[in-house]
């Protein structure tokens, strides 16, 4: 018996549990139902919001443009060019599509004396009169403010006037705009009268009485509130109780969006309004709110026939919930990667910063660019570019203002200096919290046009060598052809023997430097010949290799096999070579290693011949100078070795470029193939 009374008793203990377990996951249910339908609810007033904005923006910007085409027709009086009926009807034909009827020159008593398009109102005098004629304006003409003057003075007694039907001219904007499925828009003007409404007898009225006269038993409270703040020329969205919704009469709860409409220069401001019955989201959360019952549904009757099924069915609808979230996770998985892949794969340095300036994300061509032996995420940018803390505050200054910041600076990356094209974009969603920065590497095309610079320079120094190596040679001739005469006629062992001959040796330096400098100044022989580089490379270290073993200097070579035929003389290069080869053995200061190698390059065409030694190296500032004629860093040298070995380059189409290593220099010439 006691059994019994303790079964009865657990059974009443856990139908109770069961009730209460019921009630609550009723309560639940509705309340999720509820806060699924206010999501909804804001994310379609929030599209609705996206809608007004864009009537707004075209409203303002068809009167923005209509002013600036009066302004373009007062710039034209002031540099003293007529204006004629044909120039007024251009100026019509690009302006009706902006919703302009007429356009005209009226004097100052608002008589018309040039027109366009629709006859323009005779009595305008009163608009000028109060107006003035100090600049550009904009006046409702008529009480019920359907005609909208825009004026803008040309002369003291003259005037460009364009005329506007304001409700043609608000219907051509608005009456396109459709929210869900049979939402729509309307504008009230700044005292709350309808400037458009798609049912046509509330245009003209006061949007506060309209509708109370159309239903006076109803109360319009939460609308009237509404159009207060669009009044105020607010921003928002809500939500009012309505009898009608464009010609369908019944009752709705409308969901609406505003947003202010300014007219430019004047302080008058209109208000859009876009709005759609709280039925077009029931509908998108119907078969939601239709699985949830069913399935609450199930859940109870499962409850009351077997009890603890409760437990067993609520994990179902949980492993059903995961599954959903899964699902959508996964989407949103698949849209990031692709969205990754791009920047990933994106050849340019694509990274975010924080509003502090520091790293937040990078793609991989940037952690490649700059993280080869340290971590950049987190460093901040002004760091990481080697700036100023000055000028890093200045460009996170322009950021915080919505400004973009485009420039172009060096950076030097692991003692190797780049030329970055950098773009600072903040990332303006609402707030701006990030700022997205874009860098692209133009070291090449730099390199590039710092050749061609050096080009030009050494062109016209060559020019002018020219002429000075042919007016230096005529006494030059003269004074070593004297000298021999003298010797002749002097002892050797006398003392004015060896003066002549010192005065000798220095005459014939002269000659071999006026001699280089016609050599640098023009090009010798047919410009198209074709030589072997490898062979020409072997024949040349066989002659150097004795004064490279005295030296102490390794040489290591790596000469690609099949190498085809380039342009170029064969002597010149082999000049070019060893001048490379005499400075390179010269910075190693007799101990070293040289290494020289040879590839063909299937993109460009060309050869590449490399020269790399590990002696002292040259100092950053000095590469832009070392092609330059005259310029030498030896206390003996003529510095025309480097000068001369670039044009002999340059005249068989090829290029020279230096880099500095870690150790020492390397020297890499480019030349085009041989055609066959």
């Amino acid at each position: 018996m006691k059994f019994v009374m303790r079964r009865k008793g657990l059974l009443v203990i856990i139908g109770l549990c069961i009730c209460v377990v019921l009630i609550v996951a009723f309560f639940f249910g509705l309340y999720s139902a509820r806060e699924l339908k206010k999501i909804v609810s804001e994310q379609f007033n929030g599209q609705q919001l996206i809608l007004a904005r864009q009537v707004a923006h075209e409203i303002e910007n068809s009167l923005n443009y209509a002013m600036q085409e009066l302004v373009s027709i007062r710039y034209i009086v002031q540099h003293g060019m007529p204006i004629s009926k044909a120039l007024l009807e251009g100026v019509y034909e690009r302006v009706r599509g902006k919703g302009i009827d007429s356009v005209g020159i009226v004097d100052i008593n608002g008589k018309t004396l040039i027109s366009a398009g629709r006859d323009l109102i005779k009595d305008l005098s009163s608009v000028f009169q109060k107006k003035g004629l100090t600049g550009p304006f904009l006046h409702f003409l008529t009480k019920k403010k359907q005609i909208l003057v825009l004026a803008c003075p040309l002369t003291e007694d003259k005037v460009a006037v364009f005329l506007v039907d304001v409700y043609k001219f608000v219907k051509g904007h608005v009456d396109k705009i459709r929210s869900g499925k049979t939402g729509y828009a309307w504008v009230i003007d700044q005292n709350g009268y309808f400037i458009f409404h798609p049912i046509k007898k509330f245009i003209g009225k006061d949007a506060f009485k309209a509708r109370h006269e159309e239903a006076p038993y109803f109360s319009f409270k939460e609308i009237n509130i509404l159009q207060k703040k669009m009044l105020n020329g607010e921003e928002g969205t809500g939500e009012y109780a309505s009898l009608w919704h464009g010609e369908t009469k019944k009752y709705f709860n409308k969901l609406i969006a505003y947003t202010p409409v300014h007219l430019p220069y004047t302080s008058t401001i209109w208000s859009v309004a876009v709005c759609a019955p709280e039925q077009e989201v029931d509908a998108v959360i119907h078969r939601a709110y239709l699985r949830h019952f069913f399935l609450q549904g199930a859940v109870i009757f499962a409850l009351l026939l077997i009890g603890l099924f409760l437990l067993i069915s609520e994990r179902r609808f949980s492993d059903l919930l995961k599954e959903e979230v899964a699902r959508k996770t996964e989407i949103l998985k698949k849209s990031e990667k692709r969205r990754r892949l791009l920047i990933e794969g994106a050849d340019d340095l694509i990274f975010t910063l924080d509003l502090n300036g520091r790293l937040i994300s990078a793609n991989k061509a940037t952690l490649s660019f700059f993280s080869k032996d340290k971590e950049i995420l987190g460093m901040d940018f002004g760091v990481l570019f080697h700036w100023s803390e000055q000028q890093s505050k200045r460009i996170l200054e322009q950021l915080s203002r919505g400004q973009t910041v485009n420039m172009e600076h060096t950076i030097e990356v692991n003692s190797q200096k780049y030329w970055l094209n950098t773009k600072f974009m903040p990332l303006n969603l609402g707030d701006i919290k990030e700022i997205l920065c874009i860098a692209r590497d133009i070291t090449e095309i730099k390199q590039a046009e710092e050749q061609l610079v050096n080009a030009e320079k050494l062109a016209s120094i060559g020019t002018l060598a020219a002429g000075v190596a042919h007016e230096i040679n005529n006494p030059l001739g003269i004074i070593i052809g004297f000298c021999n005469l003298l010797m002749e006629n002097t002892p050797k062992e006398s003392q004015s023997y060896k003066d002549l001959k010192t005065i000798e040796k220095h005459a014939l330096h002269c000659k071999n430097i006026v001699e280089n400098l016609l050599n640098f100044a023009r090009a010798k022989g047919d410009g198209y010949k074709i030589a072997d580089v490898n062979k020409s490379l072997e024949g040349l270290l066989n002659i150097v290799k004795h004064t490279l073993e005295v030296n102490n200097i390794e040489i290591h070579t790596d000469f690609a096999k099949n190498l085809p035929l380039v342009r170029g003389d064969e002597q010149e290069l082999q000049q070019v070579f060893l001048n490379l080869i005499t400075n390179a053995m010269d910075a190693m200061d007799s101990k070293g290693r040289l290494f020289i190698s040879t590839k063909f390059n299937p993109d460009t065409r060309c050869v590449e011949i490399s020269f790399q030694d590990t002696g002292c190296g040259i100092r950053e500032e000095l590469i832009e100078r070392i092609f330059d004629p005259f310029f030498t860093t030896k206390e003996k040298g003529t510095g025309l070795g480097l000068s001369i070995s670039y044009g002999v380059i340059k005249k068989y189409g090829g290029t020279i470029i230096c880099k500095n290593q870690k150790k020492g220099a390397t020297f890499i010439i480019t030349l085009p193939i041989a055609e066959k």
